[in-house]
């Protein structure tokens, strides 16, 4: 991997710099051409892991590379998803956006309100992220670039707003130069950067664009004689703004807990909410501590589903890790499975929004939004992320089951008349299983849009059109 040439978010989650503010971006009426010329030198690639206080990525949507110059042949050299955009209508027939869900509703990134791209800077302190903002704000309305602002962090604790430990299962990329962990898959450096072999043995298609203007080599070179490999050293980037219903969450967990007429109510809550997910708030997976929360040791990624809980008695099937990423629970053996399940793996940078709701398993709402941004990194959008959302997360029929989606993040259900039909989540047991009715919708889209990370030399082309 030309770790150089890659920009930084793909390789590194930037723990050091938990502070952080998502600009999305709106070019009509500004300069961007020009705005990029200004900021190109600060954007940070995989080599520099330490060192700066801070970090900056950029990422563009087909709007907004458009307005950067490509035209529509060049555009389709890309991805057909990423061209139509996460807010067309067949996009969101694939994710299940619609109802509550629907692009219409969304505060960024329907047809209403579209973003041309998305500046990602990151900080050490509040302080610091407060001053560099306040830096790339006077570019932006220099070169007439409006924007909305989107405040982000990592939490101290590491755990989203649910209460449960998040970014634990991530793959190692091949040739990344990170180091492994117990229990992370390998995956090819192609599955994420484009260019490169992928796990089916072949190089990824790269997006190309025509020279606009000659090269210092060659300059007589007229525009369109030839075509630049624009997209190697890049990828494709998913961003959803994903609002979380904590109270509404635990409420139901109590309740169905105050239902059962448990002896130990908080006990019986968190189970509840645990199995929903597939972890406990510790992070600790069901498989290895499936009736009590136990202290974490390390590898709290290091197993598999088909040996250690074949029947789902200890994980649900339905359960939210199962249905991300069912490892080697599919085909006719272990390693197929896990074969099978890695060409659908995606790298997660995600990060939260808004206020921690306070309390241990709190339920009262206090009114304000708060939530994740999903971000995530994958080198083709149908067979990575999509697949993974209709497929298994929306899928009423995952793994056996009959009418159920994911309980955390699964999409409303509606009859062929549109009329809503109960949320269900099953809990295999012996001698007989236990069903939960009337789930509430706890994760709500609030924005999306697909985007394009450019290596740094195409963002350099973008700047000139000729390296």
């Amino acid at each position: 991997m030309e770790r150089a040439d890659v920009q930084g978010l793909m390789l590194f989650a930037y723990k050091q710099h938990p502070r952080s503010r998502f600009y999305l971006l709106n070019f009509k009426g500004g300069q961007p051409r020009e705005w990029l010329r200004r900021v190109l030198t600060d954007i940070t690639s995989g080599q520099e892991e330490h060192g700066s206080l801070y970090r900056f990525n950029l990422a563009f949507s087909a709007r907004g590379l458009a307005a950067l110059g490509l035209d529509e042949q060049d555009l389709a050299t890309f991805q057909r998803e990423f061209v139509q955009g996460m807010a067309h209508p067949e996009r969101s027939t694939v994710l299940g956006d619609r109802y509550s869900d629907d692009p219409k509703n969304w505060q960024w990134g329907s047809e209403a309100e579209p973003v041309d791209a998305i500046a990602m800077l990151y900080a050490r302190t509040e302080e610091q992220l407060a001053e560099r903002g306040a830096e790339l704000e006077q570019t932006l309305d220099k070169f007439g670039i409006s924007r909305r602002v989107e405040e982000v962090a990592l939490p101290e604790d590491g755990r989203e707003h649910f209460g449960f430990a998040d970014g634990l299962a991530q793959p190692f990329v091949r040739g990344s130069g990170r180091r492994r962990q117990p229990g992370d898959t390998k995956i090819a450096t192609g599955e994420l950067v484009l260019g490169y072999t992928n796990a089916y043995g072949k190089i990824t298609t790269v997006p190309s664009a025509k020279r606009r203007r000659g090269t210092r080599e060659h300059p007589d070179l007229l525009p369109g004689m030839e075509r630049v490999s624009f997209g190697h050293n890049g990828t494709y980037l998913v961003v959803r703004k994903l609002e979380q219903d904590v109270a509404g969450f635990w409420q139901y967990c109590w309740d169905a807990a105050r239902a059962e007429q448990a002896p130990d109510l908080t006990a019986r809550a968190k189970l509840i909410a645990a199995r929903m997910v597939g972890r406990w708030p510790n992070g600790v997976p069901l498989v290895d501590a499936p009736d009590a929360e136990r202290k974490p040791v390390a590898g709290l990624n290091d197993f598999a589903f088909r040996q250690s809980d074949p029947e789902g008695l200890k994980c649900p099937f339905g359960a939210h890790i199962r249905r991300a990423n069912p490892r080697d629970m599919f085909g006719d053996d272990a390693k197929e499975g896990l074969r099978d399940a890695n060409l659908h793996r995606l790298v997660r940078r995600g990060r939260a929004y808004g206020p921690r709701l306070e309390g241990p398993l709190p339920q009262k709402p206090d009114g304000k939004a708060r939530g994740l941004f999903f971000v995530a990194l994958n080198a083709n959008l149908r067979r990575q992320f999509e697949f993974v959302q209709q497929t298994w997360i929306n899928s009423c029929k995952f793994a056996g089951l009959s009418a159920e989606r994911d309980p955390i993040i699964g999409k409303e259900a509606f009859d062929f008349d549109d009329q809503p039909v109960p949320r269900l989540f099953t809990v295999q047991a012996r001698p007989v299983r236990e069903r939960y009715e009337g789930l509430p919708k706890v994760v709500q889209v609030k924005g999306g849009e697909y985007f394009f990370l450019p290596g740094l030399r195409a963002l350099n082309f973008l700047c000139d059109g000729s390296d």
